[in-house]
């Protein structure tokens, strides 16, 4: 009767494992097999080339000029998430009317589908119909139309913000509870002692959200790496590549060119960064928990 009590949890939890295998140990397992090799796609049959994916890959100028869209683009969305969130969170966070609603409405950029928000911000963008030229030529901004997604510098800029526009009120979310759980009396003695504004957030503020802070950039970093479905449906990785990612590369290679053999080295290069940053932020999480 021991051993049944003992066994009952993992024969209980055993179908989620399979499940899990199943859907995610398998798949990555056949991109491991396969970045090592030269697959076809009409056979099916495979060709073991060691690591000639990779020196054939690390030869590419396409892919290295991937790798910097991807770290540029990353950096530029994760700042504007965090820059714009926290200004966000603290607007929320003072005493104001209609908080709550304006809490609800922060959400909606979140909670609708990506790829519904996506395709409204091309609208919103096009060269030639779209509202923001029109916005900005009633006003008198600009006096000719601006090719928003077709211009290399801007397209990169525009699916950038995005992005950030997109997950920005998650953010916000995040750093709102942080700001609502420091004590209000720290900020209490502060006014006693005759701090401002800028004190209080520089003094109080930030040092008691660091950890959250961190955390949360961390967060926010994987999810931006991982972006595909805005840059795939504003310019689909144009103009020139200007838009690119490593996982809009991985897209092209498997997809458009048939390379399985590459997309899945690529798949592995970007599954170790994102295993990097993911034991990255469990430890960051565990540290918060001690």
């Amino acid at each position: 009767m021991t051993k049944k009590k003992a066994y009952l949890p993992y024969l209980l939890i055993s179908p989620v494992i399979v499940f899990i295998l199943v859907l995610y140990a398998f798949p990555i397992a056949m991109i491991f097999f396969q970045s090592f090799t030269q697959t076809s796609i009409i056979t099916g049959g495979h060709k073991f080339v060691g690591l000639g994916n990779f020196i054939t890959l690390f030869q590419n100028d396409g892919f290295i000029h991937s790798i910097g869209v991807t770290l540029k683009y990353t950096v530029l969305a994760v700042f504007l998430k965090i820059f714009i969130g926290l200004a966000m969170a603290l607007f929320l966070s003072s005493e104001m009317y209609f908080s709550r609603t304006l809490k609800f409405l922060s959400l909606l950029p979140w909670a609708i589908p990506q790829v519904a928000v996506a395709i409204v911000w091309k609208w919103i963008l096009d060269g030639n119909y779209g509202y923001l030229n029109y916005y900005l030529m009633k006003f008198g901004i600009i006096s000719h139309n601006i090719t928003w997604l077709s211009d290399p510098r801007l397209a990169f800029f525009c699916t950038a913000f995005v992005d950030a526009w997109l997950g920005v009120s998650l953010v916000s979310m995040i750093f709102l509870s942080g700001i609502n759980a420091i004590s209000p009396s720290l900020y209490e003695a502060a006014t006693v002692d005759g701090a401002n504004s800028i004190q209080k957030f520089r003094m109080i503020t930030i040092p008691s959200m660091k950890k959250l802070l961190l955390i949360t950039t961390t967060l926010v970093t994987i999810w931006t790496f991982n972006s595909f479905n805005v840059i795939f449906i504003l310019t689909g990785g144009g103009p020139m590549n200007a838009t690119e990612t490593m996982i809009l590369k991985i897209y092209e290679e498997a997809f458009s060119k048939f390379n399985i053999g590459t997309s899945s080295t690529i798949s592995l290069i970007v599954f170790l960064i994102l295993t990097v940053l993911s034991l990255l932020y469990y430890r960051q999480m565990i540290d918060e928990e001690v």
